[in-house]
This record gives structure tokens, sequence and C-alpha cells, in this order.
């Protein structure tokens, strides 16, 4: 949050030197050389990269100098024309730094959706590797730990086969909206796919991962239990666990696979449970 402020801050104080500049090379050559398309660029940059009342400021500041620099030296028919002017360029900078503004959370809405799974609001498989390779690399240089959690329904597939897919799908989305709610805010859910998750808790040590782990499955039981469909088809879910220290070379496809091998430990033990790798436990 300090750090977006600080990186406002000096957007603005950028904008605001280059609004000013304009402002005076305006004045300074006077109304027969229009310089207004100029003032868009400051407005432009606030409104990409910063925040969208920054960018109206800017935009009702540059119609304001433009406004300053142009009417002292312009004689009009009527003192309106220039007030009447200064509102139409102030209307154009508002229209581009609205425009830009929504581009941008259009953007980023696009790129938000390219990494979520639609079903269950979690990263996809892609994404989900990304900020676990991302997660290795971090560990690699810092020697902290973190935990790998690879979790698969148990009994899901009798659910899509009694009840159909929607019903399927409502479990799924169950799943992923508690996972959510369960995990930190630097966690990192996502579905690799079907009916497995992943969980990723970041700079996490034994005791953090155990308790994390122990809630997680606790708050399964208890949401899953819930489901309409659980009197006659109890879907619980089987989760392998690897703690990974960083001072060893790992790839994500190998631990993503020991995770998995634990995971299949657990439904041979029963299902419904927990199994923790040995090897940095």
């Amino acid at each position: 949050m300090l750090g977006s402020r600080a990186g406002n801050f000096g957007l603005a104080c950028a904008a605001l030197v280059v609004m000013c500049a304009i402002g005076a090379v305006d004045y300074a050559t006077g109304h027969e050389i229009s310089l207004s398309v100029f003032y868009l660029l400051p407005i432009g940059l606030l409104a990409w990269r910063s925040t969208f009342p920054l960018a109206l400021a800017a935009a009702v500041l540059s119609a304001g100098l433009w406004f300053g620099a142009d009417f002292p030296g312009h004689e009009y028919s009527h003192p309106a024309v220039g007030v009447w002017n200064a509102l139409v360029r102030l209307t154009i900078f508002l229209f581009g730094a609205v425009t830009l503004h929504r581009m941008r959370l259009l953007l980023e809405r696009e790129r938000e959706l390219a990494r979520t799974d639609s079903q269950t609001g979690v990263y996809n498989a892609r994404a989900f590797r990304e900020a676990l390779e991302t997660e290795i690399m971090r560990s690699e240089r810092t020697h902290r730990p973190f935990s790998l959690v690879f979790l698969d329904l148990d009994h899901f597939k009798a659910v899509n086969d009694r009840f159909g897919h929607r019903a399927g799908d409502e479990v799924l989305r169950v799943v992923g909206g508690l996972l959510l709610k369960c995990v930190r805010g630097n966690d990192v859910v996502g579905r690799l796919g079907g009916d497995e998750f992943a969980i990723l808790l970041t700079e996490a040590d034994e005791q953090q991962a155990r308790s994390a782990l122990t809630r997680v499955q606790g708050a399964l039981r208890k949401a899953l239990d819930e489901v309409r469909w659980s009197s006659e088809i109890r879907v619980t879910a089987s989760l392998g666990a690897v703690m990974h220290h960083g001072e060893a070379k790992r790839s994500s496809d190998e631990l993503l696979h020991e995770a998995d091998a634990l995971m299949y430990r657990a439904k041979q033990l029963g299902r419904d449970q927990l199994v923790l790798g040995r090897g940095e436990w």
C-alpha cells in the first residue's frame, strides 16, 4: 500500500511538472499554435498508471492551464467564446481520462480471467504453476520454507454420475470458495483439473503448515457435509503435502508429483486423510 501511494505521488508530481511545462510553452507560443493534444500525455499517464481521481484532476488542471495560456492573448468576439472553448477542451480531456481508465480496467479484468478458473474462482493450472515456480525461486534464494498441498475430492465422480454435472459444479464451487477463505492472503489456491486442487502455503514452516492444513481439512468436512447430496453420497477430500526449504534444487513438476503421490497415499489409507511428506518436515 505504501509503495503504491509513493508511486502514485511520484507519477502525480511528474505529470504536474509536464503539464506546467506544456502550459508555459503554450503561453509563450500564443493562441496561433494549439498544444491541446500534448495535455493528453500526462492525463493518459495518470489514467493508465495511477488512480482515476488523479487522472480527472489532471484533466481539470490541464483545461485550466490551457485557458490561462490562451485567453489573455486572444481577442474573442465575446468573452463567453473563450469559456466555451475551455469547456470543450475540458470535455475532451475528461473523455480521454475516462476512456483510458476504462480500457485499463477491461485489460486488467481480461488478464485476471485468463488466470482464473471460471467455475471455482481460484487460479487455473497455468497460473498456479507460475506462482509455484516463483515461490521455488524465492525459497532457493532465501532458504525460507513453503508447503505444497495436493487435494483430490473423494467420491466426486459418484456425484457427477448420479446427480449430473451441475451437482458436481456446485461441489467444486463450494470447495474453491472455502479454500480461498481458509488460506492467508499471500497463499495461492489453484484448480489443476477435474476435482484436483492445489494449495501453495508461502513461507510456512512445519507448525504453520500443519495448523493451516488441519483447519482446511476440518472446514472441508463441515462444508461438504452440508452439500445437499451429502446424505446419499458423502464427498470428502484426500490431501498430500510436501515442504520445500529451497536447499536442494526441485522443479515444480517434481514437487507436484511428490504431493500427488502423497495424496494417493491418503486415499489408500481410507480417504478423508492428510499425509505429510517425510523428506523435509
